[in-house]
């Protein structure tokens, strides 16, 4: 009798809705075509965020609070903010 091959499980996504400018848009949509030619296969726009993200995640708090955190400040100070100050 075959062994069933398996294949490990993958993590559940979480539909989350993103406000961007035209220009961070096109940036985008721009990372997404870049990819798809260098890749070979299409890359959506999620894929291209989800994949800053893990860069993100991997460069540790001290890359965040230094290299992120200032042009998170610069988006927050042009004027579009969803939340309260703290």
């Amino acid at each position: 009798m075959a062994h069933k091959k398996t294949e490990p499980k993958k993590e559940a996504f979480g539909i989350r809705s993103l406000s961007l400018s035209q220009g961070s848009n096109r940036t985008l949509g721009l990372l997404s075509k870049d990819a798809s030619d260098f890749l070979g296969w299409t890359v959506s726009g999620s894929a291209v965020v989800r994949g800053l993200l893990r860069y993100a995640e991997q460069q540790g708090y001290e890359w965040a609070r230094s290299q992120l955190f200032p042009f998170i400040e610069q988006e927050i100070s042009s004027g579009v903010v969803w939340g309260k100050k703290k």
